[in-house]
């Protein structure tokens, strides 16, 4: 009764994760149909998928592991504080659900959906692992806002100064510095926001009025997070730093998960280079307004990772790399998703 209550509280329906899916699939391949289009040479880039060295699927396949890996540590740490008897391997499959749903909707909002309909099916009432998850999403942000300008300072600008975005143009340094600097003023404002909600509301409700659903909502969000900071600062501080560090596994194996792909394809490059690269991918994917960026992400990994590839086999990496980033974490953690929301008997 609990766990089909709890489907109900977070708002899963089987048919949100099916259209979903439809629309993910639908943008990347209308993306890679785009891409295609400025090679001009389909069968090319076709053949050459076959260059892909079988010996490197290993490392590529383990980097998605490990990122799994580093999301259930993340959330084991988290759950630390209240007591509960969450397994680290129910952790790491609720990781797994949560980052498909992220990889379904836009701007990763269905992530916390999942992370919560998964901790209340291993007992955790809806307060706390509403809490879970939202000092969760706290430490993902602090970690990809000090990456960005940890990448930012070692000269990631430089890196890609000289590379044209299929994009009206824009130097994807500019777009890269600009992403940076949003993402970590949002984080700081969102950080702000939850320790002061009080403050937030007044101000809030003064410059838009009093009265909007939306805003109110909003506001409650913020509430959770403040209540979840709260319990954390007296009692889990440590376990917060492990969860914001367990994001050198949870997306430091994404951002080497580029460089493994080229030597996939028998292709030098300066591995800090490339990963430099892949942290801006992750931003400016983030801001899409797609599922996982799909259809453009496609074309802003081709116009990325171009300098370091000939050009039949721009498209074939860019395939390799979104099926080891996206396409097996959606079909696993959707797998498990639709297998929860079944037992569960959610319509």
């Amino acid at each position: 009764m609990e766990e089909r209550r709890a489907a109900t509280v977070v708002g899963i329906p089987v048919s949100a994760l099916r259209w979903g899916l439809i629309i993910f699939v639908g943008a990347s391949v209308l993306g890679f149909v785009a891409a295609f289009s400025f090679s001009q040479d389909w069968a090319e880039d076709i053949a050459s998928l076959q260059r892909f060295n079988p010996v490197w699927f290993l490392p590529a396949a383990g980097l998605t592991i490990l990122s799994w890996l580093g999301g259930g540590l993340r959330i084991k740490a988290l759950v630390g504080p209240h007591e509960s008897r969450v397994s680290y391997l129910r952790c790491v499959q609720i990781s797994i659900a949560s980052t498909a749903m992220s990889y379904l909707t836009p701007s990763s909002s269905g992530a916390g959906p999942a992370t919560i309909y998964g901790l209340m099916r291993q007992g955790m009432s809806f307060g706390r692992a509403t809490a879970a998850n939202a000092v969760s999403f706290l430490a993902n942000v602090i970690f990809l806002s000090l990456a960005g300008l940890v990448a930012w300072a070692l000269g990631a600008g430089g890196k890609v100064a000289y590379i044209r975005l299929p994009v009206a143009g824009l130097s994807a340094a500019a777009l890269f510095k600009w992403s940076a600097w949003a993402f970590g003023a949002t984080v700081a404002v969102t950080v702000f926001m939850a320790v002061l909600p009080g403050v937030a509301r007044v101000v809030i409700r003064r410059l838009v009025g009093p009265e909007n659903p939306r805003v109110e909502r909003i506001l409650f969000h913020f509430e959770e997070l403040h209540a979840g900071i709260a319990a954390y600062w007296r009692s889990g501080k440590n376990l917060f730093l492990l969860a914001v560090l367990s994001g050198l596994l949870h997306f430091g194996a994404r951002f080497a998960l580029g460089y493994v792909v080229l030597k996939g394809f028998v292709t030098e490059a300066p591995f800090m280079e490339v990963v430099l690269l892949h942290i801006m991918l992750q931003y400016l994917l983030f801001f899409m307004p797609t599922p996982s960026g799909a259809g453009i992400g496609e074309l802003l990994t081709a116009a990325v990772m171009a300098p370091f590839l000939t050009p039949g086999l721009v498209i074939p990496y860019t395939v390799v790399w979104r099926i080891f980033l996206n396409y097996g974490t959606v079909a696993v953690g959707g797998t498990l998703l639709m297998g929860w929301l079944g037992a569960d008997g959610a319509r």
